[in-house]
Order: structure tokens, then C-alpha cells, then sequence
């Protein structure tokens, strides 16, 4: 994915809805370690919340 910036230096997107809400969670170290390790880590991630999210 490309990141491109506006005329301030801001990120931008196309999509309908930017991605600028976060979300913590706490949880041991070494989960931590082991899903940074997966490739693309932060997508599947995302796309397992829309999941959860959409079967309720």
C-alpha cells in the first residue's frame, strides 16, 4: 500500500472512513512477539476485529 501525504505533511487515504482510532489491549509479552512476527501482522488483525465485529 502506498502512503501518500497531503500538502501538511498528513497521511491520506481513499478510504470512506480514515484509520485513526486506536485500540490497546494487554497482553503477555511473548503473544506480543509472535504476532509481530506474521507477515502484514496489523491487516489480519484488523480484519479478524471486522470479523468479530460484523457476527455480532
Amino acid at each position: 500500500m502506498q502512503k501518500t501525504r497531503d500538502e501538511q505533511g498528513k497521511f491520506t487515504t481513499d478510504r470512506a472512513e480514515p484509520r485513526d482510532a486506536k485500540l490497546s489491549l494487554r497482553i503477555e509479552p511473548s503473544v506480543l512477539k509472535k504476532i509481530q512476527a506474521i507477515p502484514d501482522w496489523q491487516e489480519k488483525v484488523r480484519s479478524l476485529l471486522y470479523e468479530l465485529v460484523e457476527s455480532e
